[in-house]
């Protein structure tokens, strides 16, 4: 069957690969229709130090497809079922996996597409637990950008933040990824959305998506404009994604009982901690986060860079 590896950093190959076997007891069998492109597809195939991992290594982080063959004992799915499939090789045994929190798994195998081979091939055998069946109406391709950017985002507002339909919330980085798509779901269920950019190209394109207010941060204080906006009240929730930058400004603009949810982030990963030009793993920690930390900060220190890493945890 036919799959695309990465075979060394930035070089990427249409190949032939061995199918594989029947779905074992509690597997199931996909058929990829649709692969999405995420961030950590790019850092991956730059050669980020932080990718334990050896090549070649089938890419894709995220996809959608439909059930090829079920293996014993499953019964939630039936050949030819639209799925999407969760990318992270989760345990399934430790208390965070049985009590569905899979993003807190305590033993994570590695994330496909980036630590073990991933989406980015024709079938594909997985533990049934961690495939959803896609609701009718979705397409192929839509469904292929749910697993990481929505996910993070309905984690973010609805499970931790507890957004509520009527409040006021602010979302930073309105163009980015998950900024539009928080824009886009804050907006469904009634909320207005206050957003920031930093080009006033990309004003349209945010208003597009449902943004009742947009702040070119770079031309005005975006605390103070969100407190013009909200007639000094403030909103009730911060979709903070970026950091160090924002923070301090978006606790300004929250309003008395107000929640800020924060995706943390590594910063500067993409030129301080490229993996040298070769094949095979460079980073050999028990800790992966610690020890990507460690040289992220050695590599901005050697640059006379700010060292100032911070854990990414969805």
């Amino acid at each position: 069957m036919r799959a695309l590896p990465l075979v060394a950093d930035r070089q990427l190959v249409i190949a032939e690969v061995p199918p594989p076997p029947p779905p074992a007891a509690g597997e199931v069998q996909i058929r990829v229709k649709a692969v999405a492109l995420n961030h950590i597809d790019v850092w991956g195939y730059r050669g980020m130090a932080f990718a334990k991992r050896k090549l070649p290594l089938v890419v894709g982080a995220e996809a959608s497809g439909e059930i090829a063959a079920v293996g014993e004992g499953v019964a939630r799915f039936r050949p030819g079922q639209p799925v999407v499939m969760y990318g992270a090789l989760t345990c399934g045994d430790c208390r965070a996996c049985k009590e569905g929190r899979d993003n807190l798994c305590e033993n994570v195998a590695g994330i496909m597409g980036f630590h073990v081979d991933g989406f980015a091939r024709e079938l594909v055998n997985l533990a049934e637990r961690l495939v959803i069946a896609v609701p009718d109406g979705v397409s192929e391709r839509d469904a292929a950008c749910a697993p990481i950017a929505f996910s993070t985002v309905q984690h973010m507002l609805f499970d931790n933040a507890k957004l509520q339909g009527g409040e006021a919330i602010l979302v930073h980085a309105g163009g980015s990824g998950i900024g539009t798509v928080a824009i886009m779901m804050a907006k469904a269920i009634g909320c207005t959305v206050i957003t920031t950019v930093g080009d006033d190209t990309k004003i349209n394109g945010v208003k597009a998506l449902g943004a009742d207010h947009v702040i070119n941060y770079r031309k005005d204080r975006f605390e103070h404009e969100t407190r013009k906006i909200t007639n000094k009240k403030g909103v009730d929730v911060v979709f903070e994604h970026v950091g160090a930058d924002t923070f301090n400004g978006s606790l300004l603009t929250l309003k008395r009982g107000g929640r800020l949810v924060l995706r943390l982030v590594r910063r500067d990963h993409a030129q301080y901690c490229r993996k040298p030009r070769q094949n095979g793993s460079r980073h050999a920690s028990g800790d992966r986060h610690r020890g990507a930390d460690r040289g992220c900060r050695r590599r901005a220190e050697a640059h006379g860079k700010p060292a100032s890493v911070r854990q990414d945890r969805r």
